[in-house]
């Protein structure tokens, strides 16, 4: 639990590191700490602590209110572009005192939890395919945009940075949708970027994975493990809920066509029945976490991306166009072209 401003909010946490020094380099361009902090959530006291934590909510919130604030809709990637990752602690000198990238991103995989209970790395396909994928244990209404940008951008200017080398990754995908200043990802990642994927991911070229690092630094690097070991041996993890798990099963199901009761059920290792009465005791059902995710989701595709409604159709797991523009007026009001219009 962490208090901020007079109220008190829960995890899952993660290190606010980026909050703080975005909230500087905002004041260094002029903006008041009024302007800057106002409904966030987080107060101006985190400009003196050293290792600021915070709720992921406000974290990714803080984020989006910057990109309004600042009318720039790249603030977070840019802003990943200059970060200095030594301020985010243990985590990241583990990473850069690694003797290779392929180490380094080990390292990280092993040890986010010190940083982080919200933030989860998949690391099944980086030794095979070079790719990295990593998913936010947080609701799905949590709009996170402007901070997974941050974090994609920051991790490419970390590892260039430690290996002095300009690489580029083969691809970067992101789950989130936007149709505006792809340019910009581009000129930066230098490879192909997709947006509105199935997936937040990272992926090396195998040969890039192999680049030594010019921080490495073997003795601090093995004091630095055996820190971090201690610290995962002591620190409890924020346990996702069931509506999370379910959010999540959902959403790898749509675009398939099997984001059905028992088929989400099944993938959770459980039966239909015990899916329904363990989502009842949470005070929901598996008709409202679906319906609450693909209305989520239609309205970040309809806002933020190109799409055409036949495309978003598809995504959102509906056979036909027009089913998917009734449920989007049962949600909203209003017809999905009525939405991106406004």
């Amino acid at each position: 639990m962490v208090r901020q401003g007079g109220s008190v909010t829960t995890g899952p946490n993660h290190g606010a590191f980026a909050v703080k020094y975005l909230a500087q380099f905002l004041l260094r361009e002029g903006y008041s700490e009024a302007q800057i902090f106002e409904g966030t959530g987080v107060g101006p006291d985190i400009l003196t602590r050293d290792h600021p934590v915070l709720p992921f909510r406000e974290i990714a919130q803080f984020f989006e209110n910057a990109s309004h604030l600042t009318q720039n809709d790249i603030l977070g990637h840019q802003r990943g572009q200059k970060r200095d990752f030594r301020k985010a602690g243990l985590i990241s000198y583990v990473g850069m005192s690694s003797p290779t990238i392929r180490d380094a991103l080990g390292n990280m995989i092993r040890y986010m939890r010190v940083f982080s209970d919200a933030v989860e790395l998949d690391p099944s396909e980086l030794q095979r395919t070079g790719k990295l994928v990593w998913r936010y244990v947080v609701p799905h209404d949590v709009n996170r945009r402007q901070f997974v940008e941050f974090g994609a951008s920051g991790l490419i200017h970390d590892l260039r940075l430690a290996a002095n080398r300009d690489f580029s990754p083969r691809c970067v995908s992101f789950r989130h949708a936007r149709r505006t200043n792809l340019d910009a990802f581009e000129s930066f990642f230098k490879s192909e970027v997709r947006f509105a994927d199935a997936e937040n991911a990272v992926h090396f070229a195998p040969k890039d994975l192999d680049l030594p690092l010019l921080t490495a630094d073997n003795d601090l690097h093995l004091v630095l493990q055996d820190h971090c070991e201690m610290v995962l041996r002591d620190k409890s993890r924020n346990v996702p809920s069931l509506i999370l798990d379910v959010e999540r099963a959902i959403a790898a199901h749509l675009t398939v066509g099997r984001a059905t009761h028992v088929h989400v059920a099944s993938s959770l290792g459980m039966s239909a029945r015990t899916l329904s009465r363990r989502l009842a005791e949470e005070g929901t059902s598996f008709k409202a976490a679906l319906n609450s995710l693909r209305a989520s989701l239609a309205k970040s595709y309809l806002k933020d991306s190109d799409l055409t409604l036949a495309e978003i159709s598809y995504l959102l797991g509906y056979s036909q166009s027009g089913a998917f523009n009734d449920a989007f007026r049962r949600w909203t009001g209003k017809t999905p072209g009525q939405f991106r219009s406004h």
